[in-house]
């Protein structure tokens, strides 16, 4: 072979993989901007029951760089339940996508999930089974609305500036609040904690020793009682809208159902907790004992209500009497409410039981 040809050979097999390389991020390829930083409003909630209601309110941020091949997406909001029944529960997400995978922080666990993303092309797997409806704008930016059964999108250059989830009154919402496109890649820091790497295929092989199902937050519940009740209505050929009062309750206690497990599980142990703490201040000889006394309702008052001043100042007389005599009313109370709340089988029994 001639040198000409040799070097002929060497220019099409490095022009070849230049086309391989073009050709697979252009399958990679996620949004039809470069790079970019989203900031996102996050609410939501509605009426679980006659006596309780949920709020969800919080801020999420999107930042990607590659056509979004490397991609970040943070989330940091709290679910807020008032009425008969009281919790806040904090969400903190992480997750990362680069390449083809997805990368999920638990930050409870310390530990990242790893899975492969969802084959073809990006776009069309964020608007599946939806419809397109028309425009809107949102911070500034004109996006394609999307809808489908309890979904609405606003999709800008496949980027989500609205992402909404409705069902039986209750709905969870995410926003772009502002936006900034070609953005310094260098700004664009899509890192996350280095906690150990675990792969999904081991991940649910574990997952299966567990006896005990981990509980999601509402947001999540939202999205997969809505998928199984458009499946039984489907088959049912019935509209969401004709359904009776009894069976609206019983697909509102399956959207409860993370509340009413975690509130369930906390109830008792809120009444040990006050039992001891009682005992405790009966003990306690001045002020600085009975906020050492305190400390585990306070831990546990706060996963109830932001409104966490439980200091004691003063530790004799009336002041003494009148915290005792709260907690004797508390406790008794709660007595009385005991056999209710364990024989409870749903969110609307376990309200009636805090009325």
């Amino acid at each position: 072979m001639s040198y000409l040809n040799k070097i002929t050979v060497i220019f099409l097999f490095l022009s070849l993989g230049n086309m391989t390389l073009l050709s697979a991020q252009t399958d990679q390829k996620k949004f039809d901007v470069e790079s970019g930083m989203i900031l996102y409003t996050i609410s939501g909630g509605g009426k679980l029951t006659e006596d309780v209601n949920l709020t969800i309110q919080g801020k999420g941020k999107l930042r990607f760089k590659d056509w979004g091949v490397v991609a970040l997406i943070e989330e940091n909001f709290e679910e807020i339940t008032s009425g008969a029944l009281q919790n806040i529960e904090t969400i903190q997400r992480c997750e990362k996508l680069e390449d083809k995978q997805r990368f999920d922080v638990n930050f409870k666990t310390k530990k990242i999930l790893e899975r492969q993303m969802s084959k073809g092309n990006f776009q069309e797997y964020i608007t599946k089974d939806l419809i397109k409806t028309g425009q809107e704008e949102i911070a500034g930016y004109t996006c394609d609305i999307w809808e489908g059964v309890g979904v609405r999108k606003c999709i800008y250059k496949g980027i989500p500036l609205l992402v909404e989830h409705y069902l039986l009154g209750t709905y969870y919402r995410k926003k772009a609040s502002s936006i900034k496109f070609d953005i310094d890649t260098s700004a664009a820091n899509c890192s996350i904690p280095n906690y150990p790497i675990q792969k999904f295929a081991l991940f649910k092989t574990h997952s299966k020793t567990k006896s005990k199902k981990l509980p999601q937050e509402f947001s999540k519940i939202l999205i997969s009682v809505g998928k199984d009740m458009q499946k039984q209505l489907s088959v049912n050929k019935i509209e969401e809208d004709n359904f009776t009062p009894e069976q609206k309750r019983v697909w509102l206690d399956k959207i409860s159902q993370n509340v009413f497990e975690k509130q369930k599980l906390f109830l008792p142990q809120f009444l040990l907790s006050i039992q001891e703490t009682r005992v405790c201040l009966q003990q306690a000889d001045n002020w600085i004992q009975a906020n050492t006394c305190m400390e585990n309702v306070v831990q546990l008052k706060a996963q109830l209500t932001k409104d966490r001043e439980n200091n004691i100042e003063q530790w004799k007389g009336k002041e003494k009497d009148k915290v005792l005599d709260d907690f004797d009313e508390n406790i008794s109370l709660l007595e009385s409410r005991m056999k209710c709340i364990r024989g409870s089988k749903n969110i609307t029994d376990l309200s009636s039981c805090m009325k």
